[in-house]
């Protein structure tokens, strides 16, 4: 169980294989009573299905309940736990439904839970057996619940892109900044984006519409991906938990508005006055911005002052990650000289550090200083 006071609660399962079964919006719903994730599921998922070609191996699937009926569940470990974020490392294989377990197709993910409702995903594909080719279907995708038989209990999300209010079962569009799921029953919302990079990957958008079997699903596709034997790929995203009434927790509304969060993941803030790091692992880019964990990652063991460019992004609780810190973990940063709160935290050796609020003016200048 993974709980950010006051905003979220998230839990992933080993008996899935290793997914975020169950998450919760606890700004509306303190007591964690409906749970918005996939029953089967989870909120994400990758898969499914292969090209005609490789049809004989069936459906690549992960993660599912599935998974614990063919004693498959995934090895999950806890690789670090603070105020700052939680970071969860799951090993785990793709599956057929509940037929067959591909133990020559293994997965790995990463999640960087964040306090403000950011969930950096590092994902790494490997291939060591028969080559196998995927249908449009590959990607990064939200899952979400959607009870056929409790009508009551399903939160109806819809799915847009900023280009297409809501679309279909087999919506092939050509990628975008992100894919946004809106309830109309509840407030918690999501958005999903990958790094610009990847689109040459992920080059379009995926919607299937699972609701007459209890689920439903959006976001990334990509071309008939093929993966022969020694195939290996690390990619990343993100995805963004919103909701209503509460200062920590963004709040955006259609796709096209929801776009300067998506940018804020895709395009980072430019940071000036202290070293950046652009070799840090995760950071698939090298810019200073490490989106396998969703922070900037700098340097520096005392005192910093810099200024934050957030270019076309939102600026809503940007999150660090500074090498080498000596001091305490600071409880507030000044930004513009005004005291602002802060999740933080010092991990063997670095600071951990996420603003709780957003950053409203286009350029600031952040102050980091010891804590008491």
């Amino acid at each position: 169980m993974i709980p950010m006071p006051g905003i979220y609660r998230a839990a992933v399962w080993q008996a899935s294989g290793g997914g975020i079964m169950e998450f919760y919006d606890l700004v509306h719903d303190p007591k964690a009573e409906y749970n918005l994730g996939c029953r089967n599921r989870g909120v994400f998922e990758i898969g499914w299905h292969a090209s005609p070609a490789s049809m004989k191996k069936g459906v690549s699937d992960w993660p599912s309940l599935w998974h614990k009926e063919l004693k498959a569940e995934g090895q999950i470990e806890v690789i670090e736990q603070s105020p700052a974020r939680v970071r969860v490392r799951v090993d785990s294989v793709f599956t057929w439904w509940q037929k067959f377990v591909d133990n020559d197709m293994p997965v790995s993910a990463v999640y960087t839970f964040h306090p403000c409702g950011q969930i950096a995903i590092q994902v790494r594909v490997r291939q060591n057996g028969e080559s196998y080719t995927w249908s449009n279907e590959y990607g990064p995708h939200l899952c979400f619940v959607a009870l056929r038989d409790k009508p009551e209990r399903n939160p109806g999300y819809t799915f847009s892109t900023p280009t297409a209010k809501d679309f279909n079962d087999g919506f092939q569009g050509k990628a975008e900044e992100l894919v946004l799921a809106v309830s109309p029953k509840v407030d918690a919302r999501f958005l999903l984006t990958i790094p610009a990079e990847s689109e040459t990957l992920f080059d379009r958008h995926m919607r299937h519409d699972g609701r007459s079997v209890n689920w439903d699903r959006a976001g990334y596709g990509s071309k008939s991906v093929v993966m022969d034997k020694g195939y290996d790929s690390t990619w990343a995203c993100l995805i963004q938990f919103g909701t209503k009434g509460s200062p920590r927790a963004a709040e955006f509304g259609t796709a096209m508005e929801s776009i300067p969060w998506a940018l804020s993941y895709r395009k980072p803030a430019r940071i000036e006055g202290a070293t950046v790091v652009k070799d840090d692992t995760g950071d698939l880019n090298k810019d200073g911005f490490n989106e396998s964990e969703g922070c900037h990652v700098l340097t520096g063991g005392g005192p910093l002052r810099f200024t934050y460019e957030r270019g076309p992004g939102a600026g809503f609780a940007p999150a660090f990650k500074v090498v080498g810190w000596k001091g305490k973990a600071p409880q507030t940063v000044k930004v513009d000289g005004k005291e602002v709160p802060t999740a933080a935290a010092v991990v063997e050796g670095k600071l951990l550090l996420q603003l709780l609020g957003r950053v409203e003016k286009d350029k600031v200048v952040v102050e980091v200083h010891e804590g008491n």
